[in-house]
C-alpha cells in the first residue's frame, strides 16, 4: 500500500510539473504612443494614436494585452479619465518578443483645448497596458494646442458707436458711447487709452486727451475675441469730436480705427441766417462722373467744407445710410435722406468724390447737392442751395 501511494504522488508532482511548464507567463516590456506629441486645433477636434506594445511569453500559448481606459493630464493634473478598452489576443511562442499596435482617436473638446492653452501647453495622453501577469507599462502622449504658445497679440480691432455706425450725429448732453471689437491670439495683459480729440483742438494740433484707461488680461485658446466698451463720451461742447482706442501694450503693427461724431448746436449763431457758399462747378442738373470737380469760391472763417449727395425721393436706395458716409455735420434740414459726401480742408477750393462714394448711387438717379463750410469749431457758417445732379 505504501508503495502504490507513493506511485500515485510521484506520478502527481510530475503531472503538475508538466502542466506548469506549459503555462504561458507573459510580461509587457515597452509601451511607446506613435507620434510622441499630438496637437489639436484651438477649438478642439480629435487627435490620432497608434500605441505600439512589446510583450513576450516564457511558455508557448494565448495571452491577451489591454488598456482599460486612458486618462488625460493638464499640467499634471487629471482632467478627465475615459473608459475605453484596447484589446488583443494572440498566441506566440516563448522567449519570442511580440509587438501589437492598438490606433484609436481621441476626442478633444474645446474646454479642454482652452484649458490646455491656459496651463502653459501642457497636456498628457496616458494609458496602461498589461498581460495580466506582472506590473503594467505606462504610455504617455504629450498632447498640446497648435498656435496657443507665444505672447499676446493684435490681430484686428473694429471701432463703431453702439449702434453700429461709424459716425454719429447727436444733440448736446445726450449720452453716447463707442465698443470695441478686438480680436487677439495667445494671452497676456492688454494695456490701452480711450482717447478724445474735441472740436477746439481739430484745427489747432490734433491734441488728444485721455478718457479711460484699459487693463484687461487676455487668453485664448488660439484665436480670441473681446469687446470693449467706452467711457461716456462728451456731448456738452458742439462741434466735430473724434475718439480712438489706443492699445500701448502689446504694440501694433497697423493703425488704430478711428470715430468721428458731430454735437449739433442748439442754434445757429446769427438766428440761423446762414451765409452762402459761391459753387462754380458742377451746373445744375449736370452730369456725375469720377472725374468731375467740385469747386467753390473760399469762405471766411472755413475749416473744412463738405459736400452732401441727397437722394432727391424716387424710390429707396438701400446704402442711404449716415454711417456709410465720410461726413461730420448733419443735414438736418433736408427731407431727403443723406447717400454720400466728403470732406475736404478748408484750404480746399476743389475736390472730386472717393470711389467708394459712387458704390452709394443708382445710375440713371437723379440727386440733390450741395456744399457746407464749417468752422473751426465745428459749426456751419455758409452753404450753398441744393441744386439737382444726375448719375447717368
Amino acid at each position: 500500500m505504501k508503495q502504490t501511494f507513493l506511485g500515485i504522488m510521484a506520478l502527481v508532482i510530475f503531472a503538475a510539473t508538466a502542466l506548469t511548464g506549459h503555462i504561458a507567463q507573459a510580461t509587457v516590456s515597452s509601451a511607446t504612443p506613435v507620434p510622441v506629441q499630438v496637437s489639436v486645433s484651438p477649438t478642439g477636434g480629435a487627435v490620432n494614436i497608434t500605441w505600439r506594445v512589446v510583450h513576450s511569453v516564457t511558455a508557448p500559448g494565448t495571452v491577451t494585452t489591454s488598456s482599460p481606459d486612458y486618462t488625460i493630464n493638464v499640467n499634471g493634473v487629471p482632467f478627465a479619465t475615459v473608459t475605453k478598452s484596447l484589446s488583443r489576443t494572440t498566441t506566440i511562442p516563448a522567449g519570442v518578443p511580440e509587438t501589437l499596435t492598438f490606433t484609436e482617436t481621441i476626442p478633444v473638446s474645446a474646454a479642454l483645448a482652452i484649458r490646455i492653452a491656459d496651463n502653459n501647453n501642457v497636456a498628457t495622453i496616458v494609458r496602461l497596458f498589461s498581460d495580466g501577469f506582472g506590473g503594467p507599462q505606462t504610455a504617455t502622449a504629450r498632447l498640446n494646442v497648435a498656435g496657443s504658445a507665444g505672447a499676446l497679440s493684435i490681430n484686428r480691432i473694429d471701432l463703431a458707436f453702439e449702434n453700429g455706425s461709424k459716425t454719429r450725429i447727436i444733440e448736446q448732453n445726450n449720452e453716447l458711447f463707442a465698443v470695441a471689437d478686438i480680436n487677439f491670439r495667445a494671452k497676456g495683459l492688454l494695456q490701452a487709452e480711450w482717447r478724445l480729440i474735441d472740436s477746439n483742438s481739430i484745427r489747432g494740433g490734433q491734441f488728444e486727451r485721455v478718457l479711460g484707461v484699459v487693463r484687461r488680461q487676455l487668453s485664448a485658446a488660439g484665436n480670441g475675441r473681446i469687446r470693449l466698451k467706452s467711457p461716456k463720451l462728451p456731448t456738452d461742447l458742439s462741434g466735430l469730436h473724434q475718439v480712438r482706442l489706443v492699445i500701448t501694450d502689446p504694440g501694433l503693427r497697423f493703425e488704430e480705427p478711428t470715430l468721428r461724431y458731430y454735437v449739433s448746436p442748439s442754434s445757429l449763431p446769427g438766428g440761423g441766417r446762414l451765409l452762402n457758399v459761391e459753387v462754380v462747378q458742377p451746373k445744375d442738373n449736370a452730369a456725375l462722373n469720377t472725374d468731375q470737380a467740385f469747386t467753390w469760391l473760399s469762405v471766411p472763417g472755413a475749416a473744412a467744407y463738405q459736400i452732401e449727395i441727397f437722394n432727391s425721393g424716387a424710390p429707396s436706395n438701400p446704402a442711404e445710410n449716415l454711417s456709410q458716409s465720410p461726413l461730420i455735420v448733419g443735414p438736418l434740414d433736408v427731407d431727403g435722406k443723406l447717400v454720400a459726401g466728403k470732406i475736404v480742408p478748408g484750404t480746399a477750393t476743389s475736390a472730386t468724390l472717393q470711389q467708394t462714394s459712387f458704390q452709394h448711387l443708382e445710375h440713371g438717379r437723379t440727386y440733390l447737392w450741395r456744399l457746407r463750410a464749417i468752422s473751426d469749431n465745428g459749426t456751419v457758417i455758409a452753404q450753398s442751395d441744393l441744386r439737382k445732379i444726375r448719375y447717368p
